[in-house]
């Protein structure tokens, strides 16, 4: 089972990314838990709060995503955290430590591929981050 606590800020990113989410676990028979947690940043802290053994999925851009990011991670250094944005804060998520990046919108096999590295991170101790988008 794979525990997946996903942030954002509009219900129809998040309904997209959750399907995705569902497809790429169930076909890898990763069997999904899924919370969603939408525009309620205090409800979503509190849930991943000392919880190691979860990937948290934040879907926030601009210079508020990277605050909205930063307040995550402060609140839980330990779990595996994606963050889904513009290109402009793929520099952001290095100082924030997220274990990989993608730029939103996201495809089927970006998103695999930034949930293959959080599993990578548990055996290299979270010192790589992975970039992922693609070029025009």
């Amino acid at each position: 089972m794979v525990r997946v606590v996903i942030y954002g800020e509009k219900p129809t990113d998040i309904e997209g990314l959750e399907k995705m989410l569902r497809e790429i676990l169930t076909e890898n028979r990763r069997w999904p838990m899924i919370h969603t947690y939408i525009s309620d940043l205090d409800a979503y802290l509190h849930f991943v709060k000392g919880n190691p053994y979860l990937i948290m999925l934040a879907s926030v851009q601009g210079r508020q995503g990277a605050e909205i990011v930063e307040k995550i991670r402060e609140n839980n250094p330990a779990a595996s955290l994606i963050w889904l944005s513009d290109r402009d804060n793929a520099l952001e998520s290095w100082r924030i430590h997220v274990t990989a990046f993608g730029v939103f919108p996201t495809k089927k096999e970006e998103l695999e591929e930034l949930l293959a590295a959080c599993s990578e991170s548990c055996w290299i101790g979270r010192k790589s981050i992975l970039f992922k988008w693609e070029t025009d």
